[in-house]
């Protein structure tokens, strides 16, 4: 049974986003109203944005699924539910330090305090607090659609996005730190973010993991995108990536920005690894 709990107004700047607030009671009867004019709702703390792309006349709030507000560990790896909150995720003991680094990048308390982890991934933002670390760390994606429930790579997602449209992200499954109990695989992430003050949007996130010997690169770039270039040829792929001039910094400084801060992560990375740069 559908609950229609009311109606929504959102400003966004000079623009204004209205329509109808609904409340699903199950998975089936989310899927089943998402449409190119509906929206999931989590924390709301992305939909607002002027930039957001997001133009709904309905927000579909989350039903309270099995597991979607808890966080776990199963076989090496950590789940966590789409509604974990930033503060929440912060708190818990098994959530990996690399993550934890990522989410305090969100200067905010009042954010965090309702953000969701999930939710900062479905609104892909170009400005992303999590998104590069997760690339970087190769975490998976519990994703729910009209065709039944599946997992897929965030690469695997950044490749393709459309075919998700309609989907909703249940849990994102991420790999414990390296030494922590139980872990199955030795993971090592390093992120960098780059921003005027600690509560403004970042022009620049960049991620840089080893998971054993695979070396793996997730980068956010204010107005340009989500990038998730592989570690032999980030050069290549980066040449060929739109990068603007804009009040942040030059299109020569930011490539600079990014050459640098990348080197330095791999230097860091393969000297813990005991490898040779």
């Amino acid at each position: 049974m559908l609950y229609g709990i009311g109606c929504f107004v959102w400003r966004k700047e000079s623009d204004v986003m209205e329509g109808e607030l609904i409340r699903a009671c199950s998975l089936q009867e989310a899927l089943a109203l998402k449409d190119q004019n509906a929206a999931f709702f989590a924390g709301g703390t992305g939909i607002g944005y002027k930039d957001s792309g997001i133009c709904a006349k309905k927000l579909i709030v989350i039903p309270d699924l099995d597991g979607i507000h808890e966080i776990s560990q199963e076989n090496g790896a950590v789940r966590i539910g789409a509604l974990v909150t930033f503060t929440q995720a912060l708190a818990h003991p098994v959530v990996p330090g690399y993550l934890k680094e990522a989410i305090r990048f969100c200067g905010s308390l009042q954010k965090r305090n309702r953000a969701t982890i999930a939710g900062n991934v479905a609104s892909w933002r170009c400005d992303s607090y999590l998104i590069p670390t997760l690339i970087a760390s190769g975490a998976v994606l519990c994703i729910a659609g009209k065709g039944g429930e599946s997992q897929c790579g965030i690469d695997s997602f950044l490749a393709d996005r459309s075919i998700y449209t309609d989907s909703l992200i249940t849990a994102i499954i991420v790999k414990q730190d390296a030494g922590a109990t139980g872990a199955k695989e030795d993971v090592r992430v390093l992120s960098k973010r780059f921003a005027n003050t600690v509560e403004s949007h970042a022009y620049l996130t960049i991620s840089m993991g080893r998971v054993e010997e695979t070396y793996r690169i997730g980068m956010a770039i204010k107005g340009s995108g989500i990038f998730s270039p592989d570690i032999m040829n980030w050069g290549i792929a980066w040449k060929t990536a739109n990068v603007t001039d804009d009040m942040f910094g030059s299109e020569e400084y930011k490539r600079y920005l990014t050459k640098v801060t990348l080197e330095s992560m791999y230097e860091e990375l393969c000297r813990e690894g005991g490898s040779e740069s």
